[in-house]
């Protein structure tokens, strides 16, 4: 595989609870290959926790994407969102595929109009959320898990643990509950990879992985990895992202 091309743009969309740090070791790697990469953390998280409030929904987090693509005049887009954030950027393709060149689902969400991520996880996990955010803030945000779920392929006591663990902050809990909207198809004729990490394996997005699969059109990509792979393994995340497959 050459990584060596023209310079692309990379936006990477994080997961619950975290923030645009978390796509640091990758975001160095594609910018050491010559690209440009932003990070950006969803309003009310990461460096924007302060911003945390009721009026923040599913559609604040797809404006926030869709703000910054335009905002940095970017087109040919390589639009990446991990876990939670597979839901905005599909709210994302949807209102402007003409910037995107390509969608990665990252061990993803993938939601049909209509739905909300409650309505796609687990009833368990779900009812865990809500009941989490109302004891801890009113109902506003469900706080970080702990300890980390081990799915998430993060060993305790490791540095990468401990670097994740300190810098969670809770998670607008309407970004849950508020359905995605859409006008068109999923992914709005964008081409799609989906990346499936599957050692260990995340059960929730089981009914995501099998959405998926029902689909013709997108390229499936199985890593023996867990889910927090842009932290455990960021090599191999930056390798994928490189590759010319999300150039077709």
């Amino acid at each position: 595989m050459d990584n060596k091309q023209a310079s692309r743009n990379y936006v990477l969309a994080h997961g619950s609870w975290h923030g645009g740090w978390c796509w640091q070791p990758v975001a160095d790697r594609l910018r050491a290959a010559g690209h440009r990469v932003f990070t950006p953390s969803f309003t009310g998280m990461g460096d924007r926790a302060h911003l945390l409030s009721e009026s923040i929904t599913l559609d604040t987090f797809i404006e926030d994407l869709v703000q910054l693509i335009l905002a940095e005049e970017l087109d040919k887009v390589i639009l990446v969102g991990h876990s939670f954030a597979g839901v905005p950027i599909s709210g994302v393709a949807d209102r402007i595929p003409e910037r995107l060149a390509h969608l990665v689902y990252f061990d993803a969400v993938v939601l049909e109009n209509g739905k909300h991520s409650f309505s796609n996880y687990p009833p368990a996990e779900a009812e865990k959320r809500i009941t989490a955010a109302a004891l801890s803030t009113g109902g506003l945000a469900v706080p970080a898990p702990d300890p980390l779920p081990a799915a998430w392929g993060l060993k305790p006591g490791t540095p990468e643990y401990e670097w994740v663990q300190r810098r969670l902050t809770p998670h607008p809990l309407r970004t849950y509950t508020s359905p995605l909207q859409l006008r068109n198809p999923i992914g709005n004729g964008v081409p799609g990879t989906y990346i499936y990490c599957r050692e260990p394996r995340l059960s929730l997005l089981e009914s995501s992985r099998k959405m998926v699969k029902s689909q013709t059109c997108w390229n499936w990509l199985e890593i023996d990895v867990g889910h927090e792979a842009h932290i455990t393994h960021p090599a191999l995340i930056a390798e994928i992202l490189l590759d010319q497959l999300l150039l077709k």
